[in-house]
């Protein structure tokens, strides 16, 4: 039967036999146990499950706006136009379109605000 291992080399058979005495005059060093014993410490481990999860969500919308942005460029300079298959171009322009006009708002959005928060600080100095 294999051992269970709760500290130093004492196994859960031997808990009883032992008395007050006998542990008093040999203390145990805690040491390694055997390889065939069960050890009920706890995983001591932390766990980044909940970090991890906001690293892949950041790097997932900055992904996306990666995209998006890149998409948009593509309508703005014109790179559409070049392609000479007219299927492919017609599925670029579906494409670039919408990511375009999310771009426009996107700039126009932050140049409004940008300017709002600007004369206000500069209204208070």
């Amino acid at each position: 039967m294999n051992n269970i291992y709760f500290k130093g080399s004492e196994t859960s058979g031997s808990v009883a036999k032992v008395n007050l005495a006998q542990t008093r005059k040999c203390a145990v060093p805690e040491q390694t146990p055997p390889k065939d014993t069960v050890s009920f410490r706890g995983n001591m481990d932390k766990s980044d499950s909940a970090e991890s999860i906001g690293k892949v969500a950041a790097g997932l919308v900055a992904a996306a706006a990666l995209i998006v942005g890149g998409l948009g460029y593509a309508k703005k300079a014109d790179w559409v136009s070049k392609i000479k298959n007219e299927k492919v171009k017609d599925f670029a322009n579906k494409m670039t379109e919408p990511c375009y006009n999310v771009c426009k708002k996107t700039k126009d959005f932050v140049i409004k605000y940008y300017e709002k928060v600007k004369n206000y600080f500069s209204k208070k100095s």
